[in-house]
């Protein structure tokens, strides 16, 4: 009757050891990953960014975007272009619009704004600047696949990142209440001081988009997310 008391007295013993041992692991996949982004110091400093893409999906030719997005709070707008397609959409803490080609207006509803901002705290963008903070407010969990879980806290789970052997991201899940949205993503390029994946396509091969340019901001330009101009 000893040995099985004995044997559970060694796993408490063990245990924070191993457990210690797992957030080492962790900690050490999220700094390579982040070194790999462009590093900590280029993501502490950085608190908003302007992106140009080009996008493709199944029903349009290719559109051009246009993103300015705050990392120190939930604010982003975001224009969309091509030959047929003329729209911009916007939101910050407080609500948010988009307009159509026509120049009529449309507000969010309350869920729709929910969904972005749940969105906009599990982006790559988003989390590189968490990551980057020291207080950040998040933990980690590497998975025996070697995937990486990234809570809010120990509690919400923001999202799930795959790795290459080189550490490189391949597959970006965002996890919330709204779904599973996973991303695919090609090959590091470099942007400026900013090393991000070239393109990145829907798991289901819906839409696809490509960087052509990327910002960093160390102070939030003065940008309306407000109102339609």
């Amino acid at each position: 009757m000893k040995c099985p008391r004995i044997i559970f007295y060694i796993f408490l013993w063990w245990c924070p050891f191993i457990c210690h041992s797992q957030e080492r692991e962790a900690e050490k996949v999220v700094d390579r990953f982040l070194e790999l982004m462009g590093g900590k110091q280029l993501w502490n400093q950085t608190n908003f960014l302007y992106l140009k893409e080009k996008m493709w999906t199944k029903e349009t030719d290719s559109i051009d975007m246009e993103i300015w997005l705050d990392l120190t709070k939930p604010k982003t707008k975001i224009k969309l272009k091509n030959d047929s397609l003329n729209r911009v959409r916007a939101f910050t803490p407080n609500g948010g619009w988009g307009q159509l080609e026509d120049g009529s207006i449309y507000q969010f509803d309350s869920l729709r704004l929910k969904q972005e901002i749940e969105n906009w705290k599990r982006t790559l963008y988003s989390i590189c600047k968490r990551i980057a903070l020291k207080n950040h407010g998040l933990s980690f969990k590497l998975r025996d696949d070697g995937g990486l879980e990234i809570f809010e806290g120990n509690m919400e789970l923001l999202c799930i990142i795959e790795f290459n052997h080189e550490g490189r991201p391949i597959k970006w899940q965002m996890k919330s209440e709204f779904g599973n949205d996973v991303s695919i993503y090609g090959p590091l390029a470099s942007f400026g001081k900013f090393s991000l994946p070239k393109w990145r396509t829907s798991l289901d091969g819906h839409w696809q988009f490509e960087y052509l340019e990327v910002i960093g901001y160390p102070k939030v330009p003065d940008i309306s997310f407000d109102l339609a101009e």
